[in-house]
């Protein structure tokens, strides 16, 4: 199975972990190393086992810790060539480049790649489908509308991570300027509250797990989030999906494609005997004992 934690997410940072057995990518890295580095800890994962980073693009609250996270090691970085031209220009050097291309798959430690473009501001934008052994992920954050891309690429997920980043009136009444205004909620900005529940209503199989991600503070409340997609759960693929919203400061519990058995393999600290123990994956704090499923 798959499992996902969300470490943080909004306009002041972003990253997730994304474990596919023992290959564990991280996804952003727009919070501080630091914080990254003390959850890695508390799931007691050396950062030099990561698999990768996969970067979606060049904006700060996606990439903000990776420059401090690479002074220790030099973990693979996969993105597109634009977007690493575009970091090298703001002084962010990568070592160890992954290139990815959008629209072609590319298969690492036996997890399916697959970028594709999405319409933001940026040097070159992409959203993220990763499959390993019948289960599947999409994530779509930082987009200012809807493509047929995206539609083809979260269709048939069982974890779907999509944006929700303001709500429209909101957004006209906040402090932002004009100009601001006009790029969140222009079609290379950001998607609004309600553009996720169109695509639900475009999937083809049901959802196993819906996160709403990106919320902005400024300009949208998660009650006005999850109230936008009320006309949307009663859909028939929505009927036995799970609800989830990553917050900014708060990492969410750890997500799976499935429900994992209710006894799981611990792995304990090093020179440490393995024993059982029972989970609460409602637990919103990572778990102390470095718990693995895999």
């Amino acid at each position: 199975m798959i499992a996902v934690t969300y470490l943080g997410s909004g306009s002041e940072g972003n990253s997730a972990l994304i474990e596919f057995g023992e290959a564990r990518y991280l996804l952003d890295v727009g919070l501080s190393a630091r914080r990254i580095k003390q959850f890695l800890t508390s799931r007691c994962i050396e950062a030099a086992s990561l698999s990768g980073i996969i970067l979606t693009h060049e904006h700060a609250d996606h990439y903000r810790g990776l420059q401090n996270l690479l002074k220790s090691v030099p973990i693979p970085v996969l993105t597109t060539e634009q977007t690493r031209r575009a970091l090298v220009h703001r002084g962010v050097s990568i070592p160890a480049f992954v290139p990815l291309l959008p629209g072609q798959e590319l298969e690492r430690d036996g997890v399916r790649l697959r970028p594709f473009r999405l319409p933001h501001d940026a040097a070159d934008p992409i959203g993220i489908r990763a499959e390993w052994k019948g289960h599947s992920i999409a994530v779509a954050s930082d987009l200012g509308q809807i493509t047929p891309a995206l539609l083809d690429h979260v269709s048939g997920a069982d974890i779907l991570c999509i944006e929700s980043n303001y709500d429209p009136d909101m957004l006209r009444a906040c402090a932002y300027p004009d100009w601001l205004k006009r790029r969140v909620s222009g079609p290379r900005g950001h998607l609004p509250n309600g553009e996720s529940g169109k695509i639900l209503s475009r999937l083809d199989k049901p959802l196993g797990n819906l996160i709403l991600i990106h919320l902005s503070q400024e300009s949208n409340t998660p009650s006005l989030a999850w109230q936008s997609l009320a006309p949307f759960l009663g859909l028939s693929n929505m009927l036995d999906c799970k609800l989830t919203l990553a917050t900014q400061h708060q990492p969410t519990s750890r997500i799976f494609t499935e429900e994992p058995a209710p006894h799981l393999l611990v792995r304990p600290l090093p020179k440490k005997k393995a024993i059982q123990h029972r989970f609460n994956f409602d637990s919103q704090e990572p778990d102390p004992k470095c718990m693995s499923t895999y």
